[in-house]
């Protein structure tokens, strides 16, 4: 038995089964999503993994017996035998659960944590919705078995005690949908379960979520960002499931305008922070926010969140072609966090309302503090980072994107794994983006770089910037940061202005204005421009031609400057005159960048039109 160190929660399971992502009153909707002609696709890939037969082997022997397929196979066997009332199908499905677990070993993966919470989520599913053909001696044993995973194999441990709610992997599966999940479906056996894993989420993470999401923009960026708000939507729609409350803090309703205002008219999501759907199959790349999208869609009912979302569920996300450790090298989205059983249980969950029209740029607030312009053509992404996020957030500060119909001004680097030398010395790093560097050295990591463990903790030593003032005008659009914190070791004051105008030049201007007073009175102070393409110096011009477009950048201020280009094979990923080779190459990794340096105090203006090329 655990034993909570949290508040108990008011909110509980009913004594009903199902209970877990459903209720009885919720069956006649979801069988009329199986009717449905509209869910044809996701219907008949439900059907097929009714039909799959699953033999325990693993997809990926050598590192386990995890198999996605198999898993969602049992899934969906588990809610057929539900839907259709059928007890032979529901003792089959309970029969293959029990097969699954006594046979299941991860030890091989250093994905175990979230293989092994997969298992655990699926038996939940099989327990709860087959509930009434269920012996006692398997429901001990089910309970015994999760628990031993859990125990052996969660980064978070056991009662999960371990990670935090800001950063991290303690926002994902682990907690928020597989022992959460679990707590619920073993409630009338097992109430303590529940209580520690709901106490810990009720006590602690809707506290950090009220600030992690404050600004409706996820610090880890549209990648970890997207995927770790699918995982507390999970988190949301288990407790909206079974007792009709909303307990997510209403800020993270909207979140998913973030995204869309991050997607470019290619289909495709900004770079910011790491990025592994470029790394990935084209479907990640081109449909990057399909499942957060609906999951907020269930959640909240918001109808254009719904209309994207199907527009881009591509089927790989309903069952990806990969089913073992492999799938992470084309997957985005893994551990059945969508599958056709999540898609028609939850599809039409929420009552639809319309949303207003977004307007063409929208400042999003602390703790990130940015302001992104998306047209439909053209995006211009400004950013302050008043937080810095750690983890799989970047130290790009005061950064800056374009991109109209092609990416112009951009991050540099790839995402190529986690502890690579690319990685950690290069693409994380401040002169992967479009900042500034001072003495060849950019925003050092706060902390070490360690993720923050607690609210009070972020808010206060990973505070390195601060929003002076943001406007949204039809015809102008300003951002304007004090950055001093971030360069402390190298300034004792750095203030970047940003102002993008869209009507101004041929397809707008963006303004970017540095004061910056260095600790050394002769240090080098360098603005930096990253591209895709190589570029053109014409003496205080800078010219980075694209294929359709190109970007003119003129440097006004001040009178003494040196341009140097840093790039090129073998100097694309350079700092500090050392190349860092990433294990793979990307569309958008770049060529390198421009810097424009001056020296001591000093203020740097640079104005950067965006061009037709005829």
């Amino acid at each position: 038995m655990l034993s909570s160190p949290y508040p108990k929660v008011s909110i509980v399971p009913p004594a009903e089964h199902p209970r877990l992502m459903m209720t009885a009153a919720d069956l006649p909707r979801i069988r009329e999503n199986i009717a449905c002609r509209e869910n044809a696709n996701a219907v008949r890939m439900f059907e097929e993994l009714c039909a799959f037969e699953i033999r325990g082997e693993g997809a990926t022997p050598e590192i386990g017996s995890y198999h996605l397929k198999e898993y969602l196979a049992l899934e969906a066997k588990a809610l057929h035998a539900l839907l259709q009332d059928d007890a032979v199908c529901g003792r089959m499905a309970i029969q293959t659960l029990m097969f699954l677990l006594r046979g299941a070993h991860f030890d091989g993966s250093i994905m175990c944590a979230r293989y092994s919470g997969h298992l655990i989520f699926v038996a939940s599913e099989v327990y709860d919705w087959c509930y009434k053909w269920l012996e006692q001696g398997e429901k001990e044993e089910i309970i015994a078995r999760c628990e031993a995973f859990a125990e052996k194999h969660f980064e978070m441990g056991y009662p999960p005690q371990k990670q935090a709610a800001i950063s991290g992997h303690g926002n994902e599966a682990q907690l928020l949908r597989d022992l959460l999940a679990f707590s619920i479906a073993v409630y009338d056996e097992r109430p303590d379960i529940y209580e520690f894993c709901a106490g810990r989420l009720f006590s602690e993470y809707i506290p950090a979520y009220e600030l992690v999401f404050a600004g409706e923009f996820h610090p880890q960026g549209p990648c970890y960002g997207a995927y770790r708000y699918a995982w507390a939507l999970w988190f949301g729609l288990l407790i909206l499931t079974m007792s009709g409350k909303r307990v997510l803090p209403t800020v993270m309703e909207r979140l998913p305008d973030s995204l869309v205002y991050l997607t470019r008219s290619d289909g495709e999501a900004l770079r910011l922070g790491d990025d592994y759907n470029e790394c990935k199959a084209e479907y990640t790349a081109k449909n990057p926010f399909g499942v957060p999208l609906f999951l907020a869609a269930a959640y909240t009912g918001n109808a254009w969140y719904h209309r994207e979302a199907l527009a881009q569920m591509h089927p790989n996300y309903l069952i990806p072609c990969h089913y073992g450790i492999d799938y992470y090298d084309e997957g985005a989205y893994g551990e059945g966090v969508i599958s056709p059983s999540v898609f028609l249980i939850f599809d039409g969950y929420s009552r639809m309302w319309e949303p207003e029209k977004l307007l063409p740029a929208r400042f999003f607030g602390w703790p990130v503090g940015a302001t992104v312009y998306n047209d439909g053509e053209r995006l211009v992404f400004m950013k302050i980072g008043e937080l810095w996020g750690a983890n799989h957030d970047h130290l790009d500060m005061g950064s800056f994107q374009i991109y109209d119909g092609e990416i112009l001004a951009s991050d540099s680097g790839v995402y190529d794994s986690y502890n690579t030398p690319h990685r950690k010395q290069y693409t994380i790093q401040t002169v992967a983006h479009n900042c500034i560097m001072v003495s060849g050295q950019g925003i050092p990591r706060p902390c070490g770089g360690k993720e923050p463990k607690t609210v009070e903790a972020w808010t206060t030593d990973y505070n390195v910037a601060k929003t002076l003032h943001h406007s949204e005008q039809p015809h102008k659009y300003e951002l304007k940061g004090d950055l001093s914190e971030a360069y402390a070791s190298t300034c004792s004051s750095v203030v970047r202005s940003m102002c993008w105008e869209p009507e101004r030049g041929e397809r707008g201007i963006l303004t970017v204005t540095d004061n910056v007073v260095p600790m050394e009175a002769d240090a080098s102070v360098a603005f930096l421009i990253h591209c895709k393409y190589e570029p053109e110096v014409h003496g205080r011009e800078i010219v980075i031609r694209g294929k359709r477009k190109a970007l003119v950048c003129r440097v006004n201020t001040p009178d003494q400057i040196e341009i140097s280009c840093v790039g090129g094979e073998g100097h694309q990923f350079e700092s500090n005159g050392v190349q860092y080779e990433p294990l793979v190459y990307t569309s958008e990794s770049g060529w390198g960048r421009v810097e424009v340096k001056a020296r001591g105090a000093v203020t740097i203006e640079v104005e950067m039109e965006i061009r037709n090329i005829l």
